[in-house]
């Protein structure tokens, strides 16, 4: 069977915040636990476009979207052999009210409708077109929000292994469910990701009035790390049962 989704992941920016564990536990579906580095939690705004779009191998209307997550880093709470460390979104926001009703339907994801869209800006070079700026933006309460990253070199590096960068990024499993109800958790097949170098970057300062507290709070801070991936193919599993 052809995964249920599959799309080309864009310059995925992200801007990430420590926040204490215990914050975190009561928004951690069954069956899984906080996952850590150097002590901390994290939590990550999210901003990426999704291209070539394909359901079921299946090119659909929708072929291409932008957007924005928070989310949180987890991994399972029995089997240290096999902890299969992803992700728990708290919101995902997308620009179609279809593509939010689908996800919540299948996925069971927290999927919103709302206007988001990207801006890659590019410098003209003796090779061709050089990405130099990668932004994101969305209205909330009636007013636009955005972050953006601006590109130091053309090169890229992969993340180094034991790294902040490697442990945000090398996330390969999409968990939910409130505590008390059964965990949902699915499959992300992608290549891992090269990130560009960042000469400088920006976020609105009134990003973290869209969430609630324990997220609010820690997005008062500045980012304890800012990430642009290179992105790639990526294709996403049905979700079954956690444990099964």
């Amino acid at each position: 069977m052809p995964p249920a989704f599959r799309a080309d992941w864009q310059n995925p920016l992200l801007f990430s915040w420590p926040i204490a564990r215990e914050a975190l536990e009561p928004w951690v579906p069954d069956g899984l636990k906080v996952d850590c580095w150097g002590g901390n939690a994290y939590i990550s705004l999210v901003g990426l476009r999704l291209d070539s779009i394909r359901v079921l191998g299946i090119p659909t209307p929708i072929s291409s979207y932008d957007e924005v997550n928070l989310r949180f880093y987890v991994r399972r709470r029995s089997d240290e052999r096999d902890p299969r460390p992803g992700v728990v979104f708290v919101r995902q926001t997308v620009p179609h009210g279809f593509v939010s009703f689908m996800a919540r339907f299948v996925f069971g994801e927290p999927f919103v409708a709302a206007p988001v869209s990207h801006r890659f800006c590019e410098s003209d070079t003796d090779f061709g077109k050089l990405l130099r700026r990668v932004a994101y933006q969305w209205r909330h309460g009636g007013r636009a929000r955005q972050f953006w990253a601006e590109i130091a070199r053309s090169d890229t590096t992969p993340a180094a292994p034991a790294t902040l960068e490697d442990f945000l990024t090398s996330r390969y499993w999409g968990y939910n469910g409130k505590p008390g109800t059964r965990t949902k958790t699915y499959q992300l097949d992608r290549p891992a990701w090269a990130f560009r170098e960042i000469s400088r970057w920006e976020i609105d300062s009134d990003v973290g009035e869209i969430y609630s507290d324990p997220f609010a709070a820690a997005m008062r801070d500045q980012p304890a790390s800012v990430i642009l991936a290179t992105g790639s193919r990526a294709s996403i599993a049905f979700p079954t049962a956690l444990g099964t």
